[in-house]
């Protein structure tokens, strides 16, 4: 009889304080997981694109024979078309990312080069009638 029950409001103010611990520890799991990522970017990068292209066949640390599963297959397949196309619609703007700033130079470039290539142009034009006319 000694307890008092918790009036809506309590109850909601305890469920917002509860929530809010778990949005923290949980926060506090994703910021490791992306410093993990961006320490090992590279590393994770590149195993994933050997693992995808260069597949292994899990093998029985006993005896070193792969495993074979019950419908005979192993446990990896080799890489479909599908899965070529996938991995290379994900690596898109990753590329895209690299590729932009080369085009952007290149461009920049080639516009130079033609509106000097006007103005030069014309003043050889200019250049050469005065050494003509004289």
């Amino acid at each position: 009889m000694g307890q008092t029950q918790m009036t809506p409001l309590e109850k909601l103010q305890a469920n917002k304080l509860r929530i809010q611990r778990t949005c923290d520890e949980q926060e506090k799991k994703i910021n490791a997981t992306f410093s993990y990522i961006q320490e090992n970017a590279g590393s994770l990068f590149l195993s994933g694109v050997s693992s995808l292209l260069f597949p292994t066949k899990p093998t029985n640390k006993a005896d070193g024979k792969p495993v074979v599963k019950k419908d005979n297959t192993t446990g990896t397949s080799p890489l479909s078309t599908a899965d070529i196309f996938s991995l290379g619609k994900s690596l898109l703007p990753v590329a895209w990312d690299i590729i932009q700033p080369i085009l952007i130079s290149w461009s920049i470039r080639a516009a130079k080069k033609k509106i000097i290539g006007l103005f030069s142009s014309k003043k050889k034009k200019v250049y050469t009638k005065d050494l003509k006319n004289n």
